[in-house]
């Protein structure tokens, strides 16, 4: 009877590179789909920032003041006198630097913006684990912006 070759199943070299593909693709999307500190931090950053370009917008579209309002203590931040306050994520610590008339409590403060765009300025700090990032908004232009702790 001659030889005939099996032609079911794979090869070991086929498996090997099967198996390298599916350790290379974990370790690379491991990272991206895991949650970290890092991430958290950075999406609340973007959540904090974009309440307070809302506010600014507010404050232009209405042509009147409208506070920025965030109470470090319970993690919640808003538009004063709006019913839709956001909450920072838990384990997010927050620190507000602003005018000393803008501080209404020991962690409660706002920041100030006008119809012009201008605002009175401050900043907001973000911290988890080690890891902290700033949302810095200029006075005299308004302009908020987020950058890592040290930058």
């Amino acid at each position: 009877m001659p030889f005939q070759p099996k032609t079911g199943g794979f090869t070991l070299i086929e498996l090997v590179v099967v198996f390298t593909l599916l350790i290379t693709l974990s370790a690379i999307l491991a990272p991206l789909l895991l949650p970290s500190a890092k991430r958290t931090l950075q999406e609340a950053a973007v959540e904090v920032s974009t309440s307070l370009r809302e506010t600014r917008r507010l404050a232009q579209a209405e042509q009147s003041r409208k506070r920025f309002l965030i109470d470090t203590r319970s993690g919640r931040y808003g538009v004063e006198q709006s019913p839709r306050w956001r909450s920072l994520p838990q384990d997010v610590n927050a620190e507000l630097t602003t005018a000393k008339s803008l501080i209404t409590s020991s962690s409660r403060g706002g920041i100030d913006f006008f119809p012009d765009g201008s605002s009175t300025g401050g900043r907001v700090e973000l911290s988890i684990d080690g890891h902290a990032v700033r949302v810095d908004i200029e006075w005299l232009t308004g302009r908020i912006r987020v950058r890592k702790q040290g930058s």
